[in-house]
């Protein structure tokens, strides 16, 4: 076999596998365009406060074009975060805690560094370290704007840290 039809079907073979990873051409792109709000099938309530996080953004952030990603479990959620598909997911204190540490039903995915945007009445609203502060002091006063950040208070013995775009000053509420 030629040596060069060798290194050229070996690269269209490594082009096609890396193109297959994201089914859509346009992904990177809707991404950017959209601030798209993870939420899961498993916990069929994390759709719910992510619906009323997409209606107050739509209100006093709109130019954010906030979507939601809806993912069948928290586990796939962490892939995606974790490979820089998506930035921001709304969870359960404990399924943060889990994809912070890699333990549990995460720990196939390792640790993901996620920081907490917002403090919500049931959940929390996460986002990987790496999101831009600008665009978490936008959310983050959107969602004051909008009474739907509670109070900073941690209550459980594994501190996820606070993103630090998002630490507005807001009163507390009781």
């Amino acid at each position: 076999m030629n040596r060069r039809a060798l290194i050229a079907g070996l690269i269209t073979l490594a082009s096609t596998r890396a193109a297959a990873h994201t089914p859509y051409g346009q992904w990177v792109v809707y991404r950017k365009k959209h601030l798209l709000i993870g939420a899961h099938r498993a916990e069929p309530a994390t759709y719910e406060v992510a619906q009323k996080l997409v209606a107050v953004l739509a209100r006093h952030l709109p130019k954010a074009r906030s979507r939601i990603a809806r993912a069948p479990t928290a586990g796939r959620l962490a892939s995606l975060i974790g490979t820089d598909q998506l930035d921001v997911a709304v969870l359960s204190q404990a399924d943060a805690i889990g994809m912070l540490t890699g333990r549990g039903e995460f720990s196939a995915y390792g640790q993901i560094p996620i920081t907490v945007l917002a403090r919500l009445e049931t959940h929390l609203l996460v986002a990987h370290e790496r999101f831009p502060a600008r665009h978490a002091r936008l959310v983050a006063a959107a969602l004051h704007a909008g009474g739907m950040m509670k109070d900073r208070s941690q209550t459980t013995g594994v501190e996820i840290p606070w993103h630090p775009g998002s630490l507005i000053k807001t009163p507390s509420r009781s």
